[in-house]
């Protein structure tokens, strides 16, 4: 038999012992005693760092790996770094606030709890720092940012969701994903901006206990109200602080354990010219759908899961008059009402009982209500099931408000229909008040694994040919990846409807379209070159303001065009 000597001589000669010491390193993870989550202590030695950054004082590193179509997203985070004697503080504030009674905490708002406890935790944490002899900083001033700062750390692992918080975070992740068993799979993330040198779904280097897990549904379930056990295996929520959409699962659903998905909705609401600045829209479509909205068509949005279908819709609420009241109904807050708010529109939202159950109204109910709600155009987060006939009932009668806006699953137009008439039961006579469906897609050019999220149809329902004729007006060429202008563009007869209501030439409302295809892209353009604050919501709102104020004035194509570059030029440089 080899000596140890001679083994370990051999490993050396084979070049096996640095691989197994890679290995180990690579593998070496860590926590602070008031953490549950296990994070390794670095990168693998053959990840190359493509990008670093920080997130509420933790290091983010995006990692290209060999081969594979997964990135490494690795973080760093801050309260892991820590001093062991400021983790001790932690750890013991965490203990004693445990010990407490939590009496005063079910007083509160859930908003109002992780307050609570950094303000609590801030006194207390000073105070076990001065009974141990443990140093907060150099003077007066470090100690309070470090008491503020631990305490922060405090309220993250005890009311908030621990490390998870990094990746929450982060502007540039846009979904965080923990399968079961989650103490043996690491948490997965995907990226929205990886660049070409990354891929957007990464794995991270954190791995979740299962009582980390536990934990996290625990505080789902509080946020909810709502059961979660092996009777109701699934539970949905949002999350505001981060803007997130949450989703778990347990047994027997899940037979390995718990599992979560957290979805995050867009930190910055979506706009038109926002949509155009990053090309899943084209100028002359994102005219179109202004015109559309300004013409109170009704529109579904179309699109397989993950296309963009609400962010479109979002962006479209923006192209509404503040004069038009808007009526949203949602089972999950999704939609831009607090923005739409806070610029002077009219919305009334209506929040109702989710597909997996609930104490709110049912969707179908919220719907017979806003219809007694008066004139305003309204919006469905989603349509999908009993409110689909109360909706179309009330569009063929003309109850429905002014405009109607939804999403439906559906990767074409037809699939739209087929969905609606078939799996909803709605009368194809009844389809017909459909004006409009917007397809939302997923394209990966050359197949390769990341995805883009494209509008890659506009088709008008062509109802004097039938329910379920239809007319493409743009289509999506994958040559040039971009919506290109189709024959039905020249006969549309929504087009042509809302043309005859405003007392205009059909070239003449092709002509408003194009006006306003050109403010999109000027808007978008500005914002592609240092500005992106002109394709926020503020801007978008002044820039329509401005085109109507013009309209008013009895301003017509190219004339229109020039008044309003003429006061954007001035308004952009002032």
């Amino acid at each position: 038999m080899a000596s140890l000597a001679e083994v370990v001589a051999t490993l050396e000669a084979t070049g096996w012992a640095a691989r197994i010491l890679e290995t180990i390193r690579a593998d070496r993870r860590e926590r602070p005693r008031f953490s549950a989550s296990w994070v390794s202590a670095s990168p693998p030695a053959s990840a190359r760092l493509v990008r670093a950054y920080e997130v509420a004082g933790s290091e983010v590193r995006l990692c290209r790996l060999p081969g594979g179509t997964e990135s490494l997203y690795f973080v760093v985070p801050w309260e892991y770094a820590v001093p062991s004697e400021h983790i001790r503080l932690v750890h013991l504030a965490r203990e004693r606030l445990r010990a407490a009674s939590p009496g005063p905490v079910r007083a509160l708002r859930p908003d109002e709890v992780r307050d609570y406890v950094v303000d609590r935790g801030e006194r207390l944490i000073a105070r076990l720092a001065a009974d141990h002899g443990i140093a907060l900083g150099a003077d007066r001033g470090d100690e309070v940012r470090t008491a503020r700062r631990l305490a922060a750390t405090l309220a993250a692992y005890t009311v908030g969701l621990g490390v998870l918080e990094i990746p929450l975070r982060d502007p540039n992740v846009q979904d965080v994903y923990v399968d079961a068993p989650a103490g043996r799979t690491p948490v997965y993330v995907t990226i929205a901006d990886p660049g070409a040198d990354l891929h957007q779904r990464c794995v991270t280097n954190v791995h979740l206990t299962a009582m980390d897990a536990e934990a996290l549904v625990a505080r789902l379930r509080l946020a909810s109200g709502r059961p979660f056990s092996e009777a109701t295996p699934v539970l949905e929520t949002n999350l505001e602080e981060f803007r997130v959409r949450a989703t778990a699962i347990g047994p027997p659903l899940s037979p390995d354990g718990l599992a979560v998905a957290l979805r995050r909705h867009a930190t910055d609401p979506w706009t038109l010219p926002r949509l155009v600045a990053t090309r899943a829209l084209s100028p002359f479509a994102a005219g179109l759908l202004s015109f559309l909205i300004d013409g109170r068509a009704t529109i579904l949005i179309a699109g397989a899961r993950g296309a963009g279908k609400t962010s479109l819709l979002g962006a479209l609420l923006f192209e509404f008059p503040l004069s038009q009241r808007i009526l949203t109904i949602e089972d999950t807050r999704e939609l831009p009402t607090a923005d739409l708010q806070a610029l002077g529109h009219k919305v009334q939202s209506l929040f109702v009982r989710s597909a997996l159950g609930g104490h709110e109204l049912s969707a179908e109910e919220a719907l017979r209500a806003s219809l007694r709600l008066g004139e305003s155009a309204l919006v469905l987060g989603e349509v999908r099931g009993q409110e689909a006939r109360t909706l179309y009932e009330a569009m063929r009668a003309g109850t429905a408000g002014s405009s109607v806006l939804g999403t439906i699953h559906g990767n074409s137009a037809r699939a739209a229909y087929e969905r609606i008439v078939h799996d909803l039961g709605i009368p194809p006579a009844s389809f017909a008040a459909t004006d409009v469906i917007v397809v939302a897609g997923l394209a990966r050019p050359g197949g390769v694994q990341r995805t883009l999220r494209r509008v890659v149809e506009v088709t008008d329902v062509a109802k004097s040919r039938g329910p379920d004729a239809f007319e493409p007006l743009l289509a999506y060429d994958a040559a040039t990846a971009a919506l290109q202008e189709a024959p039905g563009l020249a006969v549309s007869e929504t087009i042509r409807r809302i043309s005859d209501a405003w007392a205009l030439t059909y070239d003449e409302a092709l002509e408003n379209i194009r006006v306003r295809a050109a403010i999109r892209a000027t808007l978008a353009e500005r914002s592609r070159h240092g500005g992106p604050e002109f394709a926020s919501p503020s801007w978008v709102s002044r820039a329509n303001a401005a085109y109507w104020s013009l309209v008013e004035a009895g301003r017509r194509g190219a004339d229109l065009l020039d008044a309003w570059m003429s006061w954007f030029q001035g308004t952009s440089h002032g």
